[in-house]
């Protein structure tokens, strides 16, 4: 029994499944960086054919290796509320999935799909039926797109598929289908190298989401057939087959040049040898020196030893280059400059990129859809880990679960931070708001952590409002210690606190003394102040 065969029988004979693209072995071939018909050629020397491999630049990867690194680098996160972001960070860390998701990106815009799923692994079930949790853990994986065979498309997006991987002994099917309920069920089946159903199981989520979530570029097709109006995802890269040619014939040609135009010293066969007296001929060069060329006997009267240098055509090539590289970065919704061939390698722009850039809108583009696939996974990890394992999470609404991608290549990271800065030191923006934008903190999180480390400045800030009346002592204590448990207590101690201070100023006043301070008086007042300094102190420790 055949892949084919097994997911006919689970999906239904009369369902018409969708067609696999036909251009993604050839995608495939161009991330792989050899394509056969291309890089591997003849030519013809004016009396044989000589089989050639053409050298390869190697872009077609660089360019899918490049929109990963923009889109899911080390600096994107799944922001949460803080005890729920420590269980999903701990999930992550142990499935390894950020490497994964970088990984994924990469192959699904080289190959135009890929998928990521979440599985459960070492579930036990106890022998009176029920399920163990104790050993049970969620696993992430990545599945490229010559393991995926979608099954079912709505509205562009696809809500049923299956996955298949081989080995040298076994192929295992995954099926992911909706039952009746709207709950998915997944469908596993082990088949034996001569295809034999060894293994055959159904696992039921208990979710409305499918555990698997489809990655591919955010691109409208142009592969158009009678068949199909639409392929379900494209390559970034699948309209720029030609300036990959192009490309990989100039950087062939650019080492061809070096080869044909190094330095050659052609020597005769008179010049080559040398005779002895016993008859032998000793070589006077060495014969495995790329520099000398052995000539035929020498009778047209030419120097025994002539020198050929060629100059090399260095510059033209860099300009052709650059200019196919110029193209690749326009086909491949980077921008006209993104790649730069400076002799030696190929650079990517450093330079911030602007908002208003063609690479900006892209980006944005791009991340619609692997946000939307991040706030899902994310859902469906909390839920799996609630019915499954022994990870409990709270239930979160979605304006609680925040994507974060890197916005640092918009501007820079380090004058942005400096600018926002200042703007908390002039009282334009708050700390908390400062950490919840550099941070990645939720607004709960930011103000904790601001009444954690930034104690005593509050407390400065807000104790001469404090002693002018101001605000009040429950006003003062709802600012400065908002989580005390003993918030009363403190109240109380601060009325005392200023009801005192109030009556030496009322004092001082009545003895008419308001224009007149001599040393004495001074004195009392530092006193005062001191008084108040250790009135502080003690309420510091009373909370």
């Amino acid at each position: 029994m055949d892949v084919q065969t097994i997911i006919r029988e689970i999906v239904g004979i009369d369902k018409q499944l969708p067609a696999k693209s036909i251009f993604a072995k050839d995608w495939l071939s161009w991330y792989r960086g050899k394509v056969w018909g291309f890089h591997n050629y003849k030519i013809y020397n004016g009396t044989n054919y000589l089989e050639l491999e053409r050298k390869c630049l190697g872009m077609p990867k660089y360019v899918a290796e490049s929109w990963a690194n923009l889109l899911m680098n080390e600096r994107c996160d799944i922001v949460l509320p803080d005890e729920e972001k420590e269980k999903l960070d701990e999930i992550l860390y142990k499935t390894n999935f950020w490497q994964k998701a970088n990984d994924g990106i990469e192959k699904s815009f080289a190959l135009g799909l890929g998928a990521l799923i979440v599985n459960v692994k070492d579930l036990g079930i106890s022998e009176s039926g029920r399920v163990s949790k104790d050993k049970a853990q969620l696993t992430i994986d990545f599945i490229n797109e010559t393991k995926l065979f979608p099954i079912t498309i709505e509205n562009k997006e696809v809500t049923e598929c299956a996955f298949v991987s081989k080995n040298s002994h076994s192929t295992n099917i995954v099926v992911h289908m909706r039952g009746e309920d709207g709950l998915y069920l997944i469908h596993n089946y082990v088949l034996n190298d001569k295809e034999k159903v060894e293994q055959q199981y159904t696992f039921e989520t208990k979710s409305e989401i499918p555990w698997f979530f489809i990655l591919r570029p955010n691109l409208s097709s142009n592969f158009i057939t009678e068949i199909s109006d639409e392929e379900i995802g494209i390559s970034i890269y699948s309209n720029a087959l030609d300036t990959f040619m192009a490309i990989d014939n100039k950087y062939d040609g650019f080492d061809l040049e070096y080869v044909l135009g190094r330095k050659r010293i052609f020597v005769s066969t008179e010049a080559w040898t040398i005779d002895k007296t016993n008859g032998n001929a000793n070589r006077t060069f060495d014969p495995y020196d790329q520099l000398y060329y052995h000539l035929p006997d020498n009778e047209d009267g030419k120097p025994l030893i002539t020198e050929q240098s060629n100059e090399l055509r260095y510059d033209a090539y860099v300009r052709g280059l650059n200019t196919e590289l110029s193209y690749l970065s326009m086909k491949c919704g980077l921008g006209e400059n993104f790649f730069k061939f400076d002799g030696s390698a190929v650079a990517t722009a450093t330079q911030v990129i602007s908002e208003n850039s063609t690479l900006f809108r892209n980006i944005k583009k791009h991340e619609i859809l692997i946000e939307d696939v991040l706030r899902k996974m994310t859902k469906v990890i909390m839920k799996a880990s609630n019915d499954f394992t022994n990870i409990q999470f709270k239930e979160l609404e979605d304006s609680e679960i925040r994507i974060q991608f890197d916005d640092s290549i918009f501007e820079d990271r380090n004058a942005e931070m400096s600018r926002d800065r200042l703007d908390v030191q002039a009282g334009i923006m708050s700390i908390p708001e400062y950490r919840e934008k550099w941070y990645g903190e939720d607004e709960e999180t930011a103000k904790e952590k601001y009444q954690e480390h930034f104690l005593y400045n509050i407390i400065n800030n807000y104790i001469n409002a404090l002693a002018s009346g101001a605000i009040t002592p429950e006003q003062y204590v709802e600012i400065a210690f908002p989580n005390a448990g003993n918030k009363q207590e403190i109240i109380e101690y601060i009325e005392k606190f200023v009801s005192k201070q109030e009556a030496d100023v009322q004092d001082f006043l009545y003895e008419g003394n308001e224009g007149e301070r001599d040393a004495v008086q001074i004195d009392e007042e530092l006193q005062a102040e001191n008084q108040a300094e250790e009135s502080q102190e003690e309420i510091e420790e009373i909370v």
